[in-house]
């Protein structure tokens, strides 16, 4: 790790250093941006200062930061001025590419305002790169006459990712031409394209930059780990501190990182390397390999029984399933370990003493063996450290996915990113309170437990309130005697497509509507395109998605019905936007992390459902008003909320929510929604 100039640098002066960053940042706010047309917003000042503060006094600091903050520039401006002294490098991790761009565009306009212009790395995936020599060795002897030519000569013209060019590239081609493995040795030694390749100049940046480095989550994750392990890192190991912007997602991304999953394809692979490079021992390893396929059917042949089980409860509850569980009550799981040790064994023994290109080639057999190994030991014990979950990807047990995490995910993150002395990290989002005591850091109480943030050590900042006015320019409307949506779901669904039909007829469309169910989505779909006149969209997969926004945004009368990530991951301002539904109250579905979770706590929920419903729900409503002039309503199908309602946390939900005005009378909503003009 690098060593800190914290280590030496006299208190005396740091304090007068960020004395005076403290007075650059309140005169840019109250005097330089608004001389350049940017708006005063209070809570944006008070956040940067606020980050000053704890910069100054070496501490992490966690604050909420309503819609409309500007939150970005808050901590960018300290950051800038902290970079102007200081020189040393910056990292700010998100959630999407989309963000991390739009973060370089804020740095820009901040750089010139300030006259002061440090350079911007953005570390997107490696996927998303052009690799030339891959390039060259597809595009070798392809017919000139073919259409695949056609994109040979578009990249021919310049550029290095795949949206640099106004073709369509399809994802066959692109697979075969983007970086693939990134190997630093070989790149650097014997690719002859190393001087021309964005891609390498990236990572050379990433690691000797001075100056921001704009990355994704898991990206900060897996550098982390690394950093922790003192193996060699991506990004640079000079910095000091790191802002995580979309907090809210950390946990989900440092789970990511820890997660690790076997296949039934992936077992047997292994297996059969482990035959080849083991040729020489003839019957004895055959033996043992002929033990473990038997295991390993069945132990796959039961974890097909067992999805084949939760998903006939599935049927009959009416409800979906994210990740299915396991059980370990498998009686072959014994048989299936000890083949895989004696195999293990066996290469081990035969191997460990030679130093040959056949005992290099075991020792990636040996440890693919003895992982795989661990994996199903860990399942096997009564008291796993770690959860496991499957999905299927496929048919029969060769589609099977078996995953597991480590439960104490949130200890790891305190390892991470608050027991480091070398550096702070500074925590921002929009949705991170569940609740709304008197004591404003209880409200963080959920979102501090999932990653052990350290309240003693670290800052913890009232939350800044939205500049938007949800008084006068949004109304929420609520439901009455709906059928509940899981114990009587297509009662449900048959009446919620009735009151969403007058919810459009009120706006003439121009709505997004919520969903935490693709089943429901579809069902609600195909009911709206047979009982409306207006153009319903709903979301897609894969490269169409920015296709569905675009046409959405078109047509302004159009009705688009989401789910998964467009409960945080779309922004769409103007009158295209003006009835946020949400179609049901946004509850995690039972599923093992989240069973986890309420295992261990004492009221499940109270202290695990509702926060992660509220959490979910104040981000879906953040969708409807993205700047000044928006405004509109917001609509919850779920009579859960409304006032006949004898639900423990109907008052919690309505004390999270951003806007206070509330109806459930269609005519007063109607009336709302005509005043807004």
């Amino acid at each position: 790790m690098a060593y800190s100039l914290w280590d030496k640098e006299d208190l005396k002066v740091r304090k007068e250093t960020f004395k005076s960053i403290g007075e650059d940042v309140f005169s840019f706010f109250l005097d330089l941006a608004p001389n350049q047309g940017f708006e005063e917003r209070e809570g944006q000042w008070v956040m940067s200062c606020e980050i000053v503060q704890s910069m100054q006094d070496k501490k992490h600091l966690l604050v909420e930061a309503g819609v409309g903050i500007g939150k970005s520039f808050a901590y960018i401006v300290p950051l800038l001025y902290y970079h102007k002294r200081y020189k040393k490098p910056i990292i700010i991790a998100t959630s999407t590419i989309a963000l991390q761009e739009q973060l370089a565009k804020d740095i820009e306009i901040i750089e010139s305002i300030l006259k002061y212009y440090p350079e911007i790395a953005i570390a997107k995936g490696q996927n998303h790169f052009l690799c030339r020599n891959r390039f060259e060795e597809y595009f070798f002897g392809k017919d000139k006459d073919s259409e695949e030519y056609n994109v040979y000569l578009e990249i021919e013209k310049g550029g290095y990712e795949k949206t640099n060019w106004n073709m369509e590239i399809s994802d066959d081609i692109w697979k075969k031409i983007n970086v693939r493995e990134y190997n630093p040795v070989f790149c650097r030694q014997k690719c002859p394209y190393k001087n021309y390749c964005f891609y390498y100049k990236l990572r050379m940046e990433m690691l000797n930059t001075q100056g921001f480095i704009l990355c994704n989550q898991d990206l900060l994750a897996m550098n982390m780990r690394k950093r922790r392990s003192c193996s060699k890192e991506l990004l640079t190991d000079k910095f000091e501190y790191v802002i995580v912007d979309e907090v809210h997602n950390l946990e989900s991304r440092v789970r990511n990182s820890y997660t690790s999953e076997l296949s039934y394809i992936e077992c047997t692979g292994a297996i059969e390397q482990a035959r080849k490079v083991n040729s020489s021992l003839g019957n004895t390893l055959d033996k043992n390999i002929t033990r473990y396929y038997k295991a390993l059917d069945a132990v796959f042949l039961n974890f097909q029984s067992q999805i084949s089980k939760q998903d006939a409860k599935a049927k009959n509850d009416d409800r979906e399933i994210e990740r299915y569980s396991v059980s370990n009550k498998i009686s072959e799981l014994a048989e299936l370990i000890n083949s895989l040790n004696d195999i293990y064994l066996g290469i081990s023994m035969q191997f460990g003493m030679e130093v040959t290109y056949r005992s290099r080639n075991a020792e990636d057999v040996v440890d693919k063996i003895e992982g795989h190994k661990d994996f199903f030991e860990s399942l096997q014990k009564i008291s796993s450290e770690d959860i496991f979950w499957m999905n299927i990807k496929g048919r029969g047990k060769n589609g099977i996915i078996v995953s597991k995490c480590p439960k104490n995910v949130n200890r790891l993150t305190e390892q991470l990113f608050f027991n480091d002395s070398d550096f702070k990290t500074i925590l921002t989002s929009a949705t991170l309170t569940s609740g709304k005591s008197e004591c404003y850091e209880e409200n963080y109480n959920y979102f501090i437990a999932n990653i052990n943030y350290p309240v003693k050590s670290g800052v913890v900042c009232e939350p800044k309130i939205s500049p938007f006015d949800y008084k006068t320019r949004a109304m929420i409307y609520y439901t009455e005697n709906m059928p509940h949506p899981s114990k009587n779901r297509r009662a449900f669904i048959d009446a919620g497509v009735k009151e969403i039909i007058k919810l459009l007829d009120i706006t003439e469309g121009k709505a997004l509507i919520l969903f935490t169910a693709k089943r429901d989505m579809q069902e609600v779909y195909r009911l709206l395109k047979e009982h409306t006149s207006y153009k319903v969209l709903i979301q897609s997969n894969g490269a169409s998605q920015n296709e569905v926004l675009k046409e959405f945004k078109k047509d302004v009368n159009s009705v688009l019905l989401g789910a998964g990530s467009y409960w945080e991951g779309i922004s769409i301002e103007g009158k295209t936007l003006s009835n946020l539904i949400i179609f049901k109250l946004p509850f995690p579905v039972p599923e093992p992390i989240i069973d986890y979770k309420r295992s261990i706590s004492e009221d499940a929920l109270m202290e695990v459902s509702v926060p992660e419903m509220v959490i979910k729900l104040k981000q879906g409503i953040g969708r409807l008003i993205r700047n000044k002039q928006d405004s509109g309503i917001v609509s919850i199908i779920d009579s859960r909320v409304g006032d006949m309602s004898t639900v423990p946390y109907k008052d919690t939900i309505w004390e999270s929510l951003p806007i206070d005005a509330k109806t459930n009378d269609i005519n007063t909503i109607k009336e709302f929604y005509s005043s807004l003009g």
